[in-house]
């Protein structure tokens, strides 16, 4: 018999039927077979084969419908699980991926009608993240494998640990800002004062026109009147100097200079003046230096390479300070190990809303509070202190978190 020809119907008919990817409502599931038209399907429907699968599956279609769903849906998400991976990517596109291989089970078998009512499903039973957008349902595998939990539990600790660094040195960043800007704010208020020239009422102004001797001789006895009310030394005064050098070279020098050497005399004045009046806030309100370690307390060990990083990220109430407060015996809440630890290899501990926190720097030192609320972005808190404490039932805005810590049960 002849071959038949490239371009025949019959050829061509069979290069579709080896592709597998024809009419879905010419496909029977029970026998597994693709019709190629509407009469081949309707002659399979009167065959001897087809009605023995039928009969089995009226026996119990429920048990034959619900095989095909399980098997659909196994192999649906390995397609999407080996294919893409946690990637977000359209169900549309895993769904003609599935439907590639031509023995696949077809979803008119299922219990699903569409694939939208899939899509739903599988998002309602935890395997996948969907959402619907313009373009259609999207779908994100969930990969629920316990090796592949663990990973991620890892990874996600090794982010909490490099975001927890990062804000250590934001922190320091910021501390570092803050003691500028009172560095200049006290600079400016220096100079503020410094610009503005108080006259003695009492004192009369007489101008010369002469000639420029005389002016230099009035400016020079105007000087002395000043300096009378200078204080014996001045951060302006070189030390090498005496007092008739300085006097002649005063003798020779232009009215100029003569002027601007009262303006540094009264600039100096006024300096003092505003040093001696204004206290040290910063002693006050803001120690770095003092030790904050404190004994009840709950801290948090922040040192990699102590036991091979066995304590790392651990917990742990300080029992006792030592070394002048710079280290503390603190036992580990979970192990109940003692360790002797310097400061710098401890952190404070913020508890949640609601507990119970000890002040540890400024004027309410030693005090115990309750934390009221979290500000993440000025990483500071809001606390009350608690009432037997001698700021009682006072709210404290923008405490730091390194000002406070967990109090110990």
């Amino acid at each position: 018999m002849p071959k038949h020809d490239f371009f025949s119907p019959k050829a061509i008919a069979n290069r579709i039927k080896a592709k597998g990817l024809q009419k879905l409502r010419w496909y029977c599931e029970m026998c597994q077979k693709q019709c190629r038209d509407e009469n081949g399907f309707k002659c399979h429907q009167t065959s001897e084969a087809h009605l023995r699968q039928m009969k089995i599956f009226a026996e119990n279609p429920g048990k034959v419908m619900t095989g095909y769903s399980a098997e659909f849906e196994a192999n649906f998400v390995e397609t999407l699980s080996r294919r893409h991976g946690t990637k977000r990517v359209a169900a549309n596109v895993v769904y003609q991926e599935y439907i590639s291989d031509r023995h696949h089970v077809h979803m008119n078998a299922t219990r699903w009608e569409t694939l939208t009512n899939f899509v739903k499903y599988l998002g309602k039973t935890g395997q996948c993240v969907v959402d619907e957008t313009e373009k259609g349902w999207f779908i994100q595998w969930i990969d629920k494998d316990p090796a592949a939990i663990a990973r991620q539990a890892q990874l996600e600790e090794r982010r909490k640990h490099d975001r927890d660094d990062a804000e250590r040195a934001e922190r320091a960043v910021q501390r570092r800002a803050r003691d500028a800007r009172r560095q200049l704010g006290d600079l400016g208020a220096s100079e503020d004062a410094a610009d503005e020239l108080r006259r003695d009422s009492s004192e009369k102004l007489s101008v010369s026109l002469g000639r420029p001797r005389d002016a230099a001789k009035e400016a020079s006895a105007i000087a002395s009147s000043q300096n009378k009310h200078r204080p014996p030394s001045s951060v302006f005064d070189d030390p090498g100097r005496g007092g008739d050098e300085d006097t002649s070279s005063s003798s020779h020098a232009g009215p100029a200079t003569k002027r601007r050497r009262m303006i540094d005399a009264l600039v100096v004045d006024d300096d003092k003046t505003l040093t001696e009046e204004r206290p040290n806030e910063d002693a006050v309100d803001d120690d770095d230096d003092a030790t904050w370690l404190r004994p009840g307390i709950v801290v948090k060990v922040v040192n990699k390479e102590l036991a091979a990083g066995k304590y790392y990220r651990k917990k742990a109430a300080v029992r006792e300070v030592v070394a002048d407060g710079h280290a503390a015996v603190v036992r580990v809440l979970d192990s109940g190990d003692e360790l002797r630890l310097d400061e710098d290899d401890l952190e404070t501990v913020i508890p949640n809303v609601g507990k119970t926190v000890t002040l540890l720097r400024g004027r309410h030192a030693g005090q115990r509070a309750t934390l009221l609320s979290i500000d993440l972005d000025a990483f500071a808190a809001r606390v009350r202190v608690l009432p037997g404490e001698r700021d009682a039932d006072l709210v404290l805005e923008r405490v730091a978190y390194e000002d406070l810590s967990k109090t110990a049960q």
